[in-house]
């Protein structure tokens, strides 16, 4: 496991198993992002926004493509219908989608369309939490002029959150959906926001900034765990932190990661999406 894990704290050894391997399920992708498991299907989603495709991985019939023409999807939510809810950086939106058809929930801030949505994650009451930055890959000047994190109301009205953050990418709720955390790929750092029902929000807080020397690698994808651990994508792999910020571990993965989540049988499987590949690794904890 040494090569495998850097262990700051005992107590990640209650979340990972002594020996494991990571299985290369799917590859041959140029840029894996955007996984999310359904627990009513029993299989994964995951995008591949460089050729714009959406994929769909079970353990009976392996990878098959969900939908093509993505409109350059990158993130992939799912809310509490089994909607799957996605931010179309192409059209400059966030949409719900099925394997054939897009239906754009938001495309606008005050009358000025958005950046290139990156992470979504959806609350249970159906808010809708999102980030926009501005990418030059994009080819176009940015109309909003804000590096955004917003939320789209239940009624559909959308609310900036916050335009502070120099280049905000990944997000996530604690379990009981009063904190919003985003991080900032160009500072390596993990921000906080207290939150309420009414999309009410405090002013951001560092929680943690991730060390560089580790290896390569920059935060992006990012989800909490049972336990309300942080898991967010850095350098060298994939950081565990305590609530606190303090560092528990680094899973070291064979490939730059992106994005990742949870799921399998009791969520007890951790689906990476690592560049050209998708991987799978056995957890112990029971995770989001």
């Amino acid at each position: 496991m040494l090569d495998k894990i850097i262990i700051f704290k005992d107590k990640a050894r209650d979340i990972f198993y002594k020996e494991f391997d990571f299985e290369c399920i799917a590859n041959g992708y140029r840029f894996t992002e955007g996984p999310i498991w359904d627990n009513n299907k029993n299989c994964l989603y995951f995008t591949d926004f460089q050729d714009d495709m959406i994929y769909c991985f079970n353990e009976n019939n392996g990878v098959s493509v969900y939908r093509s023409n993505s409109n350059r999807a990158i993130g992939l939510a799912m809310d509490n219908c089994g909607n799957i809810i996605s931010t179309e950086s192409s059209k400059h939106r966030i949409a719900m989608i099925t394997d054939s058809d897009s239906t754009a929930i938001a495309e606008y801030y005050k009358g000025k369309r958005f950046n290139s949505p990156n992470d979504v994650v959806v609350s249970k009451n159906g808010t809708i939490w999102f980030t926009d930055p501005y990418s030059e890959a994009m080819g176009v000047e940015s109309e909003i002029g804000i590096n955004g994190i917003y939320c789209i109301k239940p009624n559909g009205d959308v609310k900036l959150v916050y335009g502070g953050i120099k280049r905000p990418n990944g997000i996530a709720l604690s379990n009981d959906e009063t904190v919003l955390y985003v991080n900032d790929t160009n500072l390596q750092q993990i921000f906080v926001f207290d939150i309420n029902e009414n999309c009410d929000f405090s002013e951001p807080k560092v929680l943690a900034t991730l060390n560089t020397s580790y290896g390569a690698g920059a935060v992006d994808g990012m989800k909490i765990d049972y336990s309300g651990n942080i898991w967010v994508t850095g350098p060298a792999g994939i950081w565990v932190l305590e609530p606190t910020g303090e560092p528990l571990a680094i899973l070291k993965c064979p490939e730059y990661v992106g994005n990742f989540c949870f799921g399998g049988e009791n969520m007890k499987d951790l689906y990476i999406t690592a560049s050209s590949s998708v991987y799978k690794v056995p957890i112990k904890g029971e995770c989001n």
